[in-house]
């Protein structure tokens, strides 16, 4: 069964299934309550936004398997499932270009000053001096926090706008020739913008928070396409 969906149909993975021919059900669940209800003979289970908690977990009688659609999966506890027996997937390559394309856009956004500017002359001023400083993204440095797939593409694409790349990665030690891998305090001090590419972790929760900041430059910006919890929202806060 699946959980919660938010695409049009779910013909894809009927077809997929046609071969076993299972009971295939759709829901669209928001509370830990209605997963439960909705969950509670499923063999297999398809996940996209819906808390599979503790709780839902204990429910789940004849459950195999939990896939979610997409790479992270902070929304399923892990630890539960596995001390049920239960297989917990993901899809590692999901929307790899689609996020960091968006990333990518967002840091051009930032680096040509586009919303302001977009604001200023909505607002009746023409005058482009209001946008100084501007610099070129030649040699100006892109720190990336993580350097899993979505990364490495993003590594791709900002080198055809000649930006210097550098990574701080938790468990990756072995550089190439597009990026220079460097502590997380090299990061924070050295880039110019910084994009999040983790996934939500207890390692990963609230990274960036106001000793982070504060080590940042003051006119650095912080690209998150990732998951919110990563950053502080408090700390963020404040240092702003």
């Amino acid at each position: 069964m699946v959980t919660d969906y938010d695409y049009p149909s779910l013909d894809p993975e009927r077809k997929v299934l046609e071969e076993i021919d299972p009971e295939f059900v759709g829901a669209h669940c928001i509370t830990e309550e209605e997963v439960i209800t909705a969950a509670k003979d499923a063999d297999g289970i398809l996940n996209q936004y819906a808390p599979i908690t503790e709780r839902v977990i204990k429910s789940l009688d004849r459950c195999k398997v939990i896939s979610r659609y997409g790479v992270g999966v902070d929304n399923i506890n892990v630890e539960a499932a596995t001390e049920r027996g239960i297989i917990v997937a993901n899809v590692p390559d999901y929307c790899v270009d689609e996020v960091s394309t968006h990333a990518m856009a967002l840091i051009l956004a930032c680096a040509r000053k586009v919303p302001y500017l977009s604001t200023t002359v909505k607002n009746g001023n023409w005058d482009f001096t209001v946008g100084k400083p501007l610099f070129r993204s030649q040699g100006r440095v892109l720190g990336l926090f993580g350097l899993g797939r979505i990364a490495k593409a993003v590594v791709r694409k900002a080198k055809g706008f000649d930006f210097q790349i550098i990574a701080y990665d938790l468990y990756i030690s072995e550089a190439n020739e597009k990026v220079e891998l460097v502590s997380f305090s090299q990061l924070l001090s050295n880039s110019d913008f910084i994009s999040i590419h983790v996934p939500l972790t207890q390692e990963t929760k609230h990274s960036f928070g106001e000793e982070e900041f504060k080590a940042m430059k003051k006119d650095a910006y912080l690209i998150n396409t990732a998951r919110g919890a990563i950053v502080d929202e408090l700390a963020l806060y404040r240092a702003l």
